[in-house]
């Protein structure tokens, strides 16, 4: 597994939080019945996350990925990732994503073998304001190269400290398959924010959160938060 950059003195750094599990719902996905939910990642830390992706000219599918780290003098220093962004046309979204952001699995309550887990691709940006803190990313310039795939050479995102990025449950790819499932049951839903560990971030203990729920053939209801 390719790490983050390592810190150095002087970082000030971003701090990737996933927010408790909302919002479940049973659902289809073709003939396929899946969970969907909605999750929220929150920038706790001290300094933006900031990436930018780039490419040599618009016939490469995939835009490498560096980030840019503040430093405490006010300077900024570059780290190149093993993070892509791709462009995305399915269910509207016509923008480009960073890949596989979040990843999601299932278990039994009493397993311990994961099941359904898939990742997902997002496009980085402040939905929500939950420690009065100003956006340093104007949608007007952070649009995550809407409309771009055949023009952009490079993207850039970012999600300010204090706010979150939100991924509502009806979204494209905001759910888990429930194939081989034995329902009802009480399962363990879990998701972590970048699982690959390709952005530099202060800490990494709080990139997981999970739910124990109830899933039956047609609803689900919450257990708790934490399993």
């Amino acid at each position: 597994m390719q790490q983050e950059s390592p810190a150095a003195n002087g970082d000030l750094l971003p701090d990737l939080v996933m927010l408790p599990l909302e919002s479940f719902h049973v659902a289809y996905e073709g003939d396929q019945k899946v969970l969907r939910f909605t999750t929220n990642v929150l920038n706790g830390g001290n300094a933006p996350l900031d990436v930018t992706g780039s490419r040599a000219g618009v016939g490469d599918l995939d835009l490498t990925v560096s980030q840019s780290i503040l430093k405490s003098d006010g300077s900024a220093r570059t780290v190149k990732t093993k993070a892509i962004m791709r462009y995305e046309m399915v269910d509207g979204h016509d923008h480009f994503h960073v890949q596989d952001f979040e990843r999601y699995q299932i278990r039994p309550e009493n397993g311990t073998t994961w099941t359904g887990s898939r990742k997902e691709g997002f496009c980085l940006r402040d939905d929500g304001n939950l420690q009065g803190k100003p956006s340093r990313y104007d949608d007007a310039d952070f649009d995550c190269g809407t409309d771009e795939k055949d023009t952009a050479l490079t993207v850039r995102q970012g999600l300010s400290e204090g706010w979150v990025d939100v991924y509502d449950w009806y979204l494209e790819g905001q759910y888990i398959e429930l194939k081989d499932l034995e329902l009802p049951g009480n399962f363990c839903v879990q998701a972590e924010a970048d699982p690959g560990h390709f952005l530099t971030e202060s800490t990494r203990e709080n990139n997981v959160t999970s739910a124990l729920l109830r899933i039956s053939d047609s609803d689900v209801s919450v257990i708790r938060q934490g399993c």
